[in-house]
Order: C-alpha cells, then structure tokens, then sequence
C-alpha cells in the first residue's frame, strides 16, 4: 500500500496510462474541427446564452488556427512535437465547443480526417446532453481498436449551480449519458469539474466522487473557476457576487477529491490554466500550469496520502474549506 512518500506518484497520471498502454510516450494534439455548441447556436433568430464562465473561444487552444482544415491544425501539431520531442505516436484531442454537436456523418467525417497511422486514439470533449445513440455506437465500435477518450463537460452535479450558470442540462443528463456508456466499457469517459461556482459548498462539490465510485468513470480532469474577460461571471465578479477561490483554497479540495475517488481512476489534469494571461481576471494563479499541480502533490505529501486512501470508506465532515460559500 502507497504511504505518499516522496519515492511513489501519488495519483495516476495521464502521462503513465498512456505509456503503460503504448509503450512509450504519446502526446495530444489540439485540433478545432469547427463545432459550435447548443448554447451558443442561434434557432430562427433567438438569442443564445453561453454558459456563465465560456468566453467566446469555447476552451479553444490559444495557439490552433481555427481558419486551417482540420487535418492540417493536426499535422502541424504533429510536426512540431516530433521535432521537439521526438514523439512518435499522437491523440488527436477536439477540444473547442461541443465535438458531438453535429450529425453523425459530419462529426464521423471530421474524426476520421485525423485518424491516420499515427493516431493512437483520438479525444472528443463534448456535453452529457449533445450525443446522438449511431454516433456513440460508432465511438463505441472504434474504441474495440482505438483509443477514443470521451472529454464529457459535467461541471457539478449541483442543479442549483448547473442553472444558475445555464449550463442548459441538469445533473440528470450526466448520469444518464454514463448508463449508456456503461454499454461501451472500452471507451474512456473522463469527466471535468470545476470548482470554485458561486454558492456551492464543499459536500456538493464532494458529491461528484460518486461518478467515479457509482458509475465507472475511468478518467478526471480538475478545474478552478478561471473568470475570464467577456462572460457572464466577469460581470458576477465585478459586482462582488463571485470570489474564485485562492490556491490553498483549490489544493485542499482537490487534495480531498482525490483521496475518495478509486485509485485506478487517471487523472489527466489537476489544474485549468488561463490559455493566455490577458484574458484572465481571476485568481490571480488560474494563468499558472506547473505550480498548482506541485502544490496539490506537495499537500498529499504533507498528509501522508495519495488517490484512493479514503476509497469506499464514508465522507464526513466539511473538508478543509469549511462552509464557504464562493
């Protein structure tokens, strides 16, 4: 049994699952294939009410040349990292928008654009309520040879939360989109959560290791709530309704995270880095990568602990934030 000592990881990254699988190292490529997504897809004129955190690039890469087709944005990225790192095989990652907010044929053919001999597997980030049942067959079909993450935007399973930043679906959705996938164990269902929304508290945000402990869920992407300029919650902030959280804040909670969820769940990130400084307002650390990881790894060293320790033991308490409500 781990004892988190300097000497062991103590949480499964991404980085090792992959290498484990394949061999050697394997690295995401950015590709915007050109997707919108509900929220922001005007119907006959209707005006359309992005999520409160989206800024208008959706998550896009600072770096990807949406006007590029997308097998090129891929083969650029290919390049580049080749003759960087030497790396050999690769994940096309759809990372902007909704990837699954079209027809099947269209997302299908803009999948399989980038599969080529180098393509490993490929990533989709998507939302619960936007996959159609012939494309999630089709996905299901392709993971029996390829890798095929499917990147899913649940957020919080917290209703109250979840409309108050019209996110557009409800905790519900999420769930009932992973008793479909339960039919396609094959496909790796990362979910993203993000921490820090206005009024939720640490027990709801707890309530999220349920995907992993309940319904299978084999991967994890953590997020801090960045305000970035243009959203809704920019405004929420100025006006005093919102405070993002402080990096002790955030390591605390997701060190907490971590120690309830099985220890065989991958972590593909632990923190959401600010794509460029000039668009974050706040925390005044969201624009950081390597530190908030550091710091959430130093914290599970200064407890003794590592992913998995509390695994299927009950949660009590209030975690180290108390009831602050953000």
């Amino acid at each position: 049994m781990p004892t988190g000592t300097k000497n062991f990881p103590v949480y499964r990254k991404l980085s090792d699952y992959l290498k484990a699988r394949f061999g050697e190292k394997v690295y995401r490529v950015t590709v915007d294939g050109g997707f919108s997504c509900p929220n922001r897809d005007s119907h006959d004129g209707e005006a359309v009410q992005p999520c409160a955190f989206c800024d208008e690039r959706g998550s896009a890469a600072a770096h990807i040349d949406a006007n590029q087709v997308v097998r090129l944005q891929y083969e650029t990225g290919c390049r580049k990292i080749e003759e960087k790192l030497g790396i050999r095989k690769f994940i096309p990652y759809f990372q902007s928008y909704t990837n699954t907010y079209a027809s099947t044929k269209v997302c299908v053919s803009r999948y399989l654009s980038v599969m080529d001999e180098k393509a490993v597997g490929i990533a989709i980030g998507t939302r619960p309520d936007c996959i159609a049942d012939d494309l999630l067959n089709w996905l299901g079909k392709l993971s029996e040879e390829k890798l095929v993450i499917l990147d899913l935007g649940v957020q919080t399973l917290t209703d109250r939360v979840l409309d108050m930043i019209h996110r557009g679906h409800d905790a519900a959705s999420s769930l009932q989109v992973l008793e479909r996938l339960c039919r396609y164990p094959k496909i790796h269902t990362c979910v993203h959560l993000i921490f820090g929304f206005p009024t939720e508290t640490w027990n709801e945000m707890m309530a999220a290791v349920s995907l992993f402990t309940e319904h299978g869920v084999k991967g994890i992407k953590f997020h801090q709530l960045n305000i970035l300029r243009g959203t809704e919650i920019a405004e929420w902030y100025k006006e005093g309704r919102v405070s993002p959280l402080e990096l002790s804040e955030y390591v605390n909670i997701v060190a907490d995270f971590l120690e309830q969820i099985p220890p065989d769940v991958v972590v593909h990130r632990l923190s959401a880095r600010a794509d460029t400084h000039s668009a974050l307002i706040a925390p005044d650390w969201g624009w950081l990568h390597l530190k908030p990881t550091q710091k959430i790894v130093d914290e599970l060293h200064r407890r003794n602990s590592f992913q998995g320790k509390f695994f299927g033991r009950e949660m009590s308490g209030k975690g180290s934030t108390g009831d602050r409500l953000w």
